[in-house]
């Protein structure tokens, strides 16, 4: 039994459709993709220690953290005054539209922002 498929006219036979793994991995796509991959590897093969980054890394930004603390730590300023910034913002949208989502959004954001500065150390 012969299967034809009409699209617009033309008749197109199921036995010349090309199979699901010949149209994904076709000879363009498969050079494409080895040529990217080819250089990783051989970077992975002759220097192993600089593909998996194994011990020799430093902290460069080490020298960094005791001013970031400072400023952004739990007794800056600074936490202070975007907490307060979130605070008039939530009330002027909140008196704008006078949506309450808008001051439960800006409520809801400053917890976030708790948070994350604890689970980061600040």
């Amino acid at each position: 039994m012969n299967a034809v498929a009409s699209v617009q006219g033309v008749a197109v036979s199921e036995k010349n459709k090309p199979s699901f793994l010949s149209r994904v991995f076709n000879k363009k796509k498969v050079l494409k993709m080895t040529k990217a991959v080819l250089p990783v590897a051989a970077v992975g093969a002759f220097f192993p220690d600089v593909a998996m980054a194994t011990t020799t890394a430093t902290d460069l930004m080490k020298s960094g953290d005791t001013t970031v603390k400072g400023t952004f730590g739990k007794s800056s300023s600074v936490v202070k005054w975007v907490v307060l910034a979130e605070v008039i913002a939530g009330g002027i949208m909140y008196m704008m539209t006078k949506n309450v989502k808008f001051l439960v959004g800006f409520a809801i954001l400053s917890v976030f922002i708790s948070v994350g500065m604890t689970v980061a150390g600040y």
